[in-house]
């Protein structure tokens, strides 16, 4: 009996067309473009799934590309860029070159330097690096309510200063709302995502304010960083206050499986409050109010020692 031939879609289906390979040079670039599109998508303070929206693409493939880990076409970038109302060119425009690879270019010129000279590039090299203007780094903490949000983003505008809400960052690298993550991964991997988050805004080296999660005292290595390199301002309420200003944001949470969430809220601002009295400066909201704490703010984040100044 002749053989019967499989329909076409059949024998396509029995072997399926292998994905090509990334070229070993792909993930620095993928990783480059995903640091664009997420610093874009939050200077515009967009969700990764309404700027997915508007460019016509899934979210997961949106966190993928800002995570360096999708495969972009050019038509998926001229989306992404139309969506951020950018030239495509600013995604994909080559880095500058690294500083590692500076410093082997004055490390080889050096080496063909007479040591007077040397000594004379020397000196001129350490007058340039005082006279560097370091990056304005402010971090607000302090409980949920405490007017992180919606205080840090008021003065860092009136400051000329980025605005980042560190949580949204972990949200980014995680690929995944912070409820999700708890439930799937912990507080361990949350607390090792936060920290990576935080060099990276560091690494970044643009002036910022950043609003911090309410534990963020409680991970004593990460604290310490934000106590070195960032001016830390403590935005302290009363426990009623936090209370009635969640409440009134719609915010179930304190509330959520907790007959008693009152009394515990006021039983962790007791626990948090002396780290949080680590502080560089404090803001009282409620003496204040939000006028008056908006002014102080922008006084204090005026006022504050560039990184690496003594506090």
């Amino acid at each position: 009996m002749p053989q019967r031939l499989r329909p076409a879609k059949a024998r396509r289906r029995a072997k399926p067309a292998r994905r090509a390979a990334r070229p070993a040079d792909f993930e620095p670039i993928a990783r480059l473009l995903g640091d664009r599109v997420r610093a874009a998508r939050a200077a515009q303070e967009l969700t990764v799934a309404q700027l997915a929206a508007r460019a016509g693409l899934s979210r997961r493939f949106l966190t993928d590309v800002e995570l360096g880990k999708a495969n972009v076409s050019l038509h998926g970038l001229a989306r992404i860029a139309a969506a951020l109302s950018l030239p495509l060119a600013t995604l994909v425009a080559p880095a500058a070159a690294p500083a590692a690879r500076l410093r082997d270019q004055l490390v080889a010129l050096a080496q063909r330097l007479p040591d007077h000279a040397l000594r004379d590039g020397a000196a001129r090299l350490e007058e340039l690096a005082s006279r560097r203007p370091e990056p304005r780094r402010i971090a607000l903490i302090g409980l949920r309510g405490a007017g992180k949000s919606s205080l840090g983003r008021a003065v860092a505008a009136k400051c000329g200063l980025a605005f980042v809400e560190l949580d949204h960052e972990v949200e980014a690298a995680a690929g995944m709302p912070l409820a999700d993550l708890f439930t799937l991964h912990g507080e361990a991997s949350y607390r090792q995502l936060e920290r990576r988050a935080l060099q990276r805004l560091l690494d970044d080296g643009r002036g910022l304010v950043v609003a911090t999660g309410g534990g963020i005292v409680a991970a004593p290595e990460t604290y310490e960083l934000l106590r070195a390199r960032f001016t830390v301002i403590w935005l302290k309420a009363s426990p009623d206050e936090h209370w009635s200003r969640v409440v009134a944001q719609g915010d179930s949470r304190p509330m959520a499986g907790q007959p008693a969430a009152k009394a515990r809220l006021r039983e962790i601002l007791a626990e948090r409050a002396p780290l949080y009295r680590l502080a560089h400066a404090v803001v009282d909201t409620t003496a204040l109010g939000v006028a008056g704490s908006e002014k102080a703010l922008e006084e204090l984040v005026r006022a504050a020692a560039p990184e690496g100044a003594p506090r």
